[in-house]
């Protein structure tokens, strides 16, 4: 079972009854959370800008509101912003007038205005414009210079399929536009919904932030070109001794957990306390998948690291990174791991504590039966990337509970024979399936991870996650999905450091490394 901090993700109905059970028609209670949900709104904005470019002198902010909640909580994260950066400015274009909103939302209007009044203008409702006048005020108010920020708060999850002509205009008028820099949600982009949308005007987001509780909605495949990026600020909702959690098997990882990882080692420890990783991996061709697992797995405290690699590359390697131990295996005719290195590779086994392999094993066959025969061997547990993930492999594999699989889903695919929801509904250990949002499958269950950045949509970020991942299994502090998530958390939260400091362009695989200790030593 899991000991790490994780909280349901509801379905439109689930989440209105929890609220509804939580606030018990307290206004004060739901104010409070409002403005805790809009500061984390307004800060997390503030970081993943960065993504694009430094935040510049003076920030302009549109702020689109609703009549509901999503409407204040936009309101309350411009009042977060303009407090934190004093030279900023902001725009605020309601979709109807002040009085027609709900009571917390006219609160947060009045909050907000009397905070900072001169330094927003506030446009008339859009609801009142026809297309030809809300394309004029747009025109008008980005004449001078565009939008480094829009916060779209308009519609949440009360709203139906397919949006009115008027408000369906105004969204595709700011999706289209080039004078916005970044676009962030507010809990559902604007035209989300729990069915496949009939209209593609939705509002695009880049980053969606789901404020309290994540709304199913967000997970469907058919809405991921409109979400962005998923980002989970956690409010609080579930961590009451008073109120039960709802039972879910779909759940989200609160960034709480990733401080499990924050510990002092013990006065007293040897490297030997820290686990002792065997990597299989590599070839002629493709050696560098070696060494960036062995990096990633160096760089994530494990102490000890045996690597086996085509002979021909093992001076290379010995020289590049002395602090793991480099074991030559002999080579097939095109550079791979042969069969009769097998007796090297059982030598080293009994001191491991866990397995990596399949980063750049290439598609040998010959390599694909020597990796068959160390899984059948090896008695810890196992992680299978990249060239492993192969029917054949899993097939033979004696205790695949023990055995984490952590494929794409071009991978996903090959391994379960083009069956890939029976395979993950049936698999009976690990699968960590990787994309813009990861998802780890174990025990039934799924754990969603809400971080990252687009940033690792580059060749070598899943050999520097393997090596983690293995790093952690080795160290066998945590349950084996336990270390699986954490390893992942990590990864990602390492990435989205690097984009915020260097951007998603101009930047390499492997300087996600550099930022793993940022990520383990802050919180944000």
């Amino acid at each position: 079972m899991s000991v790490l901090p994780q909280d349901p993700i509801l379905s439109f109905s689930e989440a209105k009854e929890f609220e509804e059970g939580y606030f018990l028609g307290d206004d004060e209670k739901e104010w409070d959370v409002m403005n805790r949900a809009g500061e984390a709104v307004g800060d997390s904005a503030l970081r993943d800008m960065r993504e694009l470019r430094t935040i510049p002198h003076r920030p302009r902010i549109l702020v689109l509101a609703g009549k509901g909640h999503n409407g204040a909580d936009a309101l309350l994260a411009c009042k977060r912003f303009l407090r934190t950066i004093p030279t900023s400015r902001a725009v605020v274009w309601p979709w109807s007038s002040k009085e027609s909103c709900r009571p917390l939302t006219q609160r947060a209007f009045e909050e907000l205005i009397d905070f900072a009044a001169k330094r927003i203008e506030f446009l008339p409702s859009a609801d009142e414009m026809n297309d030809q006048v809300i394309r004029k005020t747009f025109n008008q108010v980005t004449e001078d210079r565009g939008f480094d920020l829009l916060v779209d708060g308009l519609l949440g999850m009360q709203s139906r399929p397919g949006l009115q002509p008027r408000m369906r205009e105004w969204i595709q008028l700011l999706n289209l536009s080039e004078k916005i820099a970044v676009r962030v949600a507010v809990d559902l982009p604007t035209g989300i919904t729990e069915e496949p949308p009939k209209d593609p005007v939705i509002f695009r987001a880049d980053f969606t932030y789901c404020t309290g509780i994540v709304k199913k909605a967000v997970t469907f495949d058919f809405n991921q070109n409109f979400i962005g990026r998923l980002r989970y600020l956690d409010l609080g909702f579930f961590n009451s001794m008073h109120f039960d959690q709802p039972s879910n098997s779909n759940r989200v990882l609160c960034s709480s957990a990733l401080p499990f990882l924050r510990k002092l080692r013990p006065v007293n420890s040897d490297k030997r306390d820290f686990g002792h990783l065997l990597v299989l991996a590599g070839s002629k061709q493709l050696g560098g998948a070696a060494m960036m697992t062995v990096l990633g797995a160096l760089r994530a405290g494990v102490g000890l690291v045996t690597c086996c690699v085509p002979e021909s590359l093992h001076g290379s390697m010995v020289a590049s990174c002395p602090e793991a131990m480099w074991i030559p295996i002999p080579e097939t005719p095109s550079g791979g791991l042969a069969l009769e290195g097998l007796g090297k590779i059982r030598s080293a086994m009994d001191r491991a504590s866990s397995l990596v392999t399949g980063p750049g094993v290439g598609g040998d066959a010959e390599s694909h039966s020597l990796i068959r025969e160390v899984c059948k061997l090896f008695e810890g547990p196992i992680l299978l990337d990249a060239d492993a993930l192969r029917f054949e492999v899993i097939d033979c594999l004696t205790d695949k509970e023990k055995t984490i699989l952590t494929p794409h889903q071009g991978e996903l695919h090959r391994v379960s024979q083009n069956k890939p929801d029976e395979f993950l509904n049936s698999y009976p250990g690990v699968i960590l399936l990787k994309g813009p949002h990861s998802r780890v499958f174990y025990d039934h269950s799924i754990l969603n991870l809400f971080c990252g950045s687009s940033l690792l949509a580059r060749g070598g970020s899943g050999d520097l996650l393997s090596g983690i991942i293995g790093a952690l299994l080795a160290r066998q502090d945590y349950s084996i999905a336990d270390c699986v998530a954490l390893g992942a958390m990590w990864h990602g939260r390492a990435a989205e450091a690097l984009a915020r400091q260097h951007g998603q362009e101009a930047v390499t695989t492997t300087q996600v490394l550099d930022y793993l200790s940022f990520a383990l030593r802050n919180d944000f």
